[in-house]
Parts: C-alpha cells; structure tokens; sequence
C-alpha cells in the first residue's frame, strides 16, 4: 500500500534537543529528509546532516518576520525545528496564534524543563514554571512564596546573576539555584549555590565562569527571616501598594476578588482603577486585566505596584471611562468588570453589562447614596445580589486600644446569564 501523501499546508514543527540529529524519532527524521523547505535557528540548522537537500532558512529578527515567509511557502510543506517541546513555552505556541491550530504538526523532544526535574528528581507537578526568555524579569516576584520549587527558562547568561539579585533583595538569599546548561548533549553542566553564592560571585569576579546562554534556573525557594512573603490573593495587605489613599482596603478587596472570581487567562476590566489594587492581584491569580484611569500621577503609581508585585505586563489606559468604552472594540473583550469609580456615569452600569459574555462577571463597589441608588436600579431590572460589607480594625485610643469602623460599602454582583 502506497503512503498517504502529506495535507497540503501543514507546518510541521520538529522538537530537537541537545543530542542533535541522532536524537530524533526516525519520523522526524523521515519528514527532514523529505523536506523541500527547512525554518530554524543557527544552532538547529546546523544540527541537519550534509546530506539534507532541503532549502534551509535561518531565523531572522525580528521573530514575527519570518511567519509571512513561513506562509508564502505552505504549499511546500515547511518544516520548523525547535529547541525540546515546541508547545511548552516554544515556537509552536507562536505560530498557532499566527496559523490556528489547523495546519500545525508538532513532534515534540524532551524539553529541557523535563530534563532539568529528572536530573534534580524534582516532580513537575509541584513545580510552577515561568519563563523570562522575552519577558521582564520582574515576573518571578509573584511566584515568590515561603517555599517551594520553582523553574525559570532564562533569556540568556545574564539571567541566573539577574535572578540572584532579585531573590537576595526579596529576602529569598538562601534559596538554592541549579543552573542547567545544555542539558541532553555533551556540554551538560548543573551548578547549584545559593542566591546569595550566586550575587557575591557575579559582583566580585563576573567572569569567573560564563553561563552558557541556553540554560534554565531550578530554585528551591526559602524566605528568609527579612522576606515578606505576600499570597497569590485574594486581599493582599494594603500596605503592599503605593497608593494616595484612593484603594480599596484589603477586607472589602478580597470579598470583591471573590465576586470576580478569577481564573487563568480571564481578562478583567478594572474601571476607575486608583493604585491598580484590584487588577494586579487579578494578574497575580492568573488572568490578564486591563486598569482604566484618567489620573496620570495614578498611573504611574499602577506601573510602579505592578512591576513590584510581578506583573510588569498589567495593561494601563490614562482614560476616562467614557473614553475607553467608546472604543471598547479595541480592548480584548472581558470576562469580568469592576466598577471601583464613576458608577453614578449614567448608564455606565448598563453599558458594561451589554459588554460581558455569557458567565461574565459584573462587580461594582460604592460608598455613596448615590452611587447606591444607581446600583438598586440596576439590581431592580437585572438581578444580581446586593451586600453592605462592613470592617473594622483595631487602632490606637491614647493609651488604649480600639475599633474604627471602615466607609460601609454596598457591595453588587450580577453574573450574566
């Protein structure tokens, strides 16, 4: 029986590892040698035996410019080679955003995070994994905790000094750090130290011993006795955020986060959004948020807290209200919105609600009359629940002790049907 000839148009993504060639499948290596078109970086390309006839294209930069190549030759059936698992923080993950999932044909190799936790014995599935390769670096401080595993993919050598100095100024200096290189092939390399070890050694004698750019950081975290240590949320301490006293305070926070209800890849739109308080511990949950305000002094204050409490890519608008929901087409569309400010807008309430999907979450917080005339309305025509959430916290009284009561707040949630 003759072989079944290959779709039309399928990108084949081929995971290749530090053992190179010899390492791969025999179907992936039938595919290469079958190939008429070959994408991939320097180092995979050269990996391909001499005898390999196909037109060979190296990456070129930026990134995003060689997928109108890729696509003017689909009818050639490219194949892509990628370092390990393509989709697990890899190429494949790209060119699916770009092609859809349709054409895209990947034959994964162990990836080097699979590597890593095999030579260290550390199960994966306790391990949380981020990568800083194209991201800032200040994303590793939401995953701080007081302990635990963590596995970074680094942008470069740079990387394992950059995260030591970051977890000694966090309080984390005695974590231990196992730096990975070229794991799978004969470089293989695993120096663990502490992050203190780490930081003294890239200060006083930085070119003691070059990182290898292709290396990942395994960090068994330990806070120390000057780390502060904050959850993923809900509630956050408020003295967490710089704020000019427009925030809302950790109690009244964690019951509105609850109301939100979070989840990975959700989008929240957090209008009116102060010091950023209610977006940035969304983001540290898992979601994305995009903060809303018109104050520039308090956009600057959400830059600052987000890039301190590690979610440096919180997206900012210094817009009204009005002037973000005119073009609400240009924002990605929300899972869930919070009205922390504007709420007495006439029919802000009623445009945010046509705006959610069907399970989209309505959240709105107020602490004035009128704001808790527009919100019965509201609940009135659509239902929902309506709450007064009332705290008090112990404060000073001369040389005692007692309870100030906070701005009683009416609480609404409308989940869409």
């Amino acid at each position: 029986m003759n072989e079944q000839a290959p779709i039309k148009g399928r990108i084949t993504v081929i995971g290749i590892g530090e053992d190179g060639y010899d390492g791969l499948s025999p179907m992936a290596r039938n595919i290469l040698e079958n190939a008429s078109i070959i994408f991939g970086g320097t180092r995979h390309i050269a990996m391909l035996p001499g005898s390999n006839r196909a037109t060979q294209n190296k990456w070129i930069t930026p990134f995003e410019a060689n997928l109108p190549l890729i696509e003017d030759c689909l009818d050639q059936n490219p194949v892509v080679l990628a370092s390990g698992d393509p989709m697990y923080f890899g190429v494949g993950n790209t060119l699916i955003k770009y092609f859809g999932h349709e054409p895209i044909y990947a034959i994964p190799a162990p990836s080097s995070i699979s590597l890593a936790a095999s030579r260290l014995g550390w199960p994966l599935a306790e391990c949380d994994v981020i990568t800083l390769h194209g991201r800032d670096p200040e994303t590793l401080r939401a995953h701080l905790r007081p302990h635990g595993k963590l596995i970074a993919l680094s942008a470069d050598g740079s990387t394992p000094a950059l995260v030591a100095v970051m977890l000694c100024e966090a309080g984390f200096d005695q974590s231990r750090m196992s730096v990975c290189e070229r794991l799978g092939g004969p470089e293989e390399r695993i120096t663990t130290q502490t992050a203190r070890t780490w930081q003294s050694t890239a200060t006083s004698m930085p070119d003691i011993k070059s990182v290898d750019p292709l290396n990942l950081i395994m960090i068994d975290l330990e806070a120390g006795p000057n780390a502060k240590p904050l959850p993923k949320g809900p509630g956050l301490p408020d003295d967490a955020f710089i704020h000019d006293g427009m925030i809302t305070k950790s109690e009244i926070r964690a019951q509105t986060l609850a109301s939100l209800a979070p989840f990975d890849g959700g989008v929240l739109w957090d209008l009116g959004a102060g010091c950023g308080s209610i977006s940035i511990e969304w983001k540290r949950m898992g979601g994305r948020a995009v903060a809303i305000e018109r104050d520039g002094e308090r956009c600057a204050m959400i830059k600052k807290n987000a890039i301190r409490l590690g979610v440096p890519t919180l997206a900012i608008e210094q817009k009204s209200i009005e002037e973000a929901l005119s073009f609400a087409d240009r924002l990605p569309k929300p899972d869930a919105i919070f009205i922390g400010g504007g709420i007495t807008i006439d029919g802000l309430l009623e445009s945010c609600w046509d705006l959610l999907s069907p399970h989209g979450r309505l959240v709105a917080n107020t602490v004035t009359l009128e704001g808790e005339e527009k919100l019965l309305r509201f609940y009135n025509k659509n239902g929902g629940s309506l709450s007064r959430l009332s705290f008090s916290r112990l404060v000073p009284r001369g040389s005692f002790k007692g309870w100030s009561n906070l701005a009683p707040v009416t609480h609404y949630l409308g989940v869409k049907a």
